[in-house]
């Protein structure tokens, strides 16, 4: 696949080849690519389906070739652009625009350890993406969907997640302090040792979550529906209404000094 991944290249960048500073750029993102492509294949995708995702997260490389001619003007000698720069550029473009925008899809996008603070992304589409690490902090998250991806060490905080899907994705150490999480779902990830404490849950769902040490410690819980394993899971002075308690009461779960409305 790397040997694919360099075919590639070439063939994107043949017109160019003598231009030192897109040499250069060529150079740098055949190393992100490689590194790209070995992360989703150790995320557990098959050759193809990484090939795809890695080429399809990098966007179009002929407009970012372009910026660099048009900003370097003789840029075949000077060789004083990092190509890396440019693409970061690029995506830092992109989420100014997502500051200014109600609706975009980002999927398959590498935005590990982005600032996102204050986005406006209703309906959004993360899937597919690198997300390690990114601030959402603020941010309206409405009906965005959230599938396959890797979220780890994300901040959530004080985000507004009504109506957000989160499906299949690694979301271990992610913050969700003061975040809204109204009709919210989490399906199919693992929420271990992730924090809900006073926080105030209505309609979310939980299915097939991982909830080993999950806490939701002096939580409000209204309508909320689990539908997975809520035997480690810990309720410590949570307020409930009487079918959520219903709910987890048939599931097993730890309900001591816990407040039924």
């Amino acid at each position: 696949m790397e040997e694919k991944l360099m075919k590639y290249l070439d063939g994107v960048f043949a017109l160019y080849k003598d231009l030192y500073a897109v040499k250069e750029l060529k150079e740098e993102l055949y190393v992100d690519l490689q590194e790209k492509l070995r992360d989703f294949k150790e995320r557990g995708y098959d050759d193809e389906t990484a090939y795809s995702m890695t080429i399809d997260s990098i966007g179009d490389i002929e407009e970012i070739i372009e910026s660099i001619i048009d900003e370097t003007g003789e840029a075949r000698s000077s060789g004083k652009n990092s190509g890396r720069g440019v693409i970061m550029e690029s995506i830092t473009d992109k989420i100014r625009g997502l500051r200014q925008t109600a609706k975009r899809d980002l999927s398959m996008s590498n935005l590990q350890d982005f600032d996102l603070k204050g986005i406006k992304v209703q309906d959004g589409k993360f899937n597919r993406s690198a997300l390690k690490g990114s601030d959402f902090s603020g941010s309206d998250l409405t009906n965005s969907s959230f599938k396959y991806s890797d979220l780890r060490n994300a901040i959530f905080d004080g985000a507004d997640l009504t109506g957000a899907k989160i499906i299949a994705s690694a979301l271990k150490d992610v913050s969700f302090k003061n975040c809204v999480l109204n009709n919210t779902v989490f399906n199919s990830s693992d929420l271990s040792g992730v924090s809900f404490d006073n926080q105030t849950l209505i309609g979310t769902v939980f299915k097939n979550a991982g909830l080993a040490g999950t806490s939701f410690k002096n939580a409000v819980l209204r309508d909320v529906t689990f539908k997975t394993d809520v035997k480690k899971a810990i309720f410590d002075g949570a307020t409930m209404d009487k079918l959520t308690y219903a709910i987890l009461k048939g599931s097993n779960a730890n309900l001591k000094n816990v407040t039924v409305i």
